[in-house]
């Protein structure tokens, strides 16, 4: 590979980045709270599975002590 390949694939990226950048928005306040909601959704479900994982497995291993 060469000097001048290696440039073109910058001068490449550069070019597609930009690209991007100008086509990115900024999200509205709608946006950003819908993010919020599902994310505070998701950790509520899987903190919920957890401890009922949690309580399952006391409750199994609790009675196997009592036998």
């Amino acid at each position: 590979m060469s000097i001048d390949s290696s440039r073109m694939g910058t001068a490449s990226f550069y070019k597609k980045a930009m690209r991007i950048l100008r086509l990115a928005k900024k999200p509205d306040r709608s946006e950003v709270f819908l993010v919020i909601k599902i994310t505070v959704a998701g950790m509520a479900i899987l903190g919920l599975i957890a401890f009922i994982i949690r309580i399952v497995i006391y409750t199994v291993l609790g009675r196997q002590e009592q036998l």
